[in-house]
């Protein structure tokens, strides 16, 4: 994939506002017959799977439809958009793909531009995603969270070519051409410029074409591991105190605060007073997320880790 920029497209270069739900959606699907990373997660979503899921598998192979990827940080806002998919959209980014016979004769009638079908698409997608997303939607926030901030910090302080520059080892910056993997896939923005979306359940890059500007998802950073078992180190224990250490070691995945109590097994107030003292620190960073209080590591907390 090259993605060509022209002067205009670095000027209207953006970060995305906050996690996309459809966009873990489109990378999650994916993961489910990946061989490499996140295989904790699939052992623990398989069981619970709709059935649905397999259409799903269908419609989000490489190159996902950008009508499956509308800009939504709200997952019904999203679907109430791919429910508004026009049928010449649907023929027009489905050409070529052909059902296989064991799914559904609505998945088939999609590519065919029948938009009744998308009601029982929109429900699937939905279904999956509070299978096999959400219970992992505070962890996604928590690290999506982080890397925005980095590269928000970066574009406002460095400019478009250190952030670009920065998207590296997923992405290779050569003005003017964003390149990753293989090349032979040429995007044009053509002055609409290019948001970036950072996307916990991505492997890889991944560009979704509509209306306005080019969309990157790429993975965020820090790279995610299963949420953390072992015990921290004797040195750190010393250093912060066995509960605190234990309290960074947790954070190291992206968490929230009842999610911390729970892993500490100690109530939400006293973990208030040691995330208060990390915080104070320099050590983790704590957001709010609708309702949700989102704690993640700064990097001083994750050097001090030894991540």
């Amino acid at each position: 994939m090259r993605i060509e920029l022209g002067p205009l497209d670095i000027a209207r270069t953006a970060l995305a506002p906050a996690a996309e739900p459809l966009w873990e959606l489109a990378c999650s699907v994916r993961l489910l017959t990946a061989g490499d990373g996140f295989a904790w997660w699939r052992r623990q979503v398989r069981p619970r799977l709709p059935e649905s899921v397999r259409v799903l598998e269908w419609l989000y192979a490489e190159p996902a439809p950008g009508f499956l990827l509308p800009r939504a940080t709200d997952l019904s806002a999203g679907l109430a958009a791919v429910l508004e998919t026009q049928a010449h959209r649907l023929r027009t980014e489905l050409r070529g793909r052909t059902a296989p016979a064991t799914l559904p004769a609505w998945a088939a009638a999609l590519a065919e531009g029948d938009v009744s079908s998308l009601p029982k698409l929109v429900q699937a997608m939905r279904e999956y995603f509070e299978a096999a997303v959400e219970p992992h939607w505070d962890t996604v926030l928590a690290h999506v969270g982080a890397d925005r901030q980095l590269r928000a910090h970066v574009l406002a302080g460095e400019g478009v070519g250190a952030l670009l520059t920065g998207l590296a080892p997923a992405l290779r910056w050569s003005a003017p051409v964003l390149s990753a993997g293989s090349e032979d896939e040429l995007v044009v923005p053509g002055g609409a410029g290019i948001v970036l979306t950072p996307t916990y359940f991505a492997l890889r890059p991944q560009v979704a074409l509509s209306p306005g500007p080019v969309r990157l998802g790429y993975p965020a950073l820090p790279r995610p591991a299963r949420p953390r078992t072992c015990p921290p180190d004797r040195a750190l224990s010393a250093l912060l105190g066995p509960t605190r250490a234990a309290a960074l070691t947790v954070v190291a995945a992206g968490c929230s605060t009842s999610e911390l109590a729970a892993r500490l097994g100690v109530t939400p107030s006293a973990v208030s007073k040691h995330t208060s003292v990390l915080r104070a620190a320099g050590l983790i960073a704590t957001r709010r997320e609708r309702n949700t209080v989102v704690h993640t590591l700064t990097p001083l907390g994750l050097s001090l880790l030894g991540d």
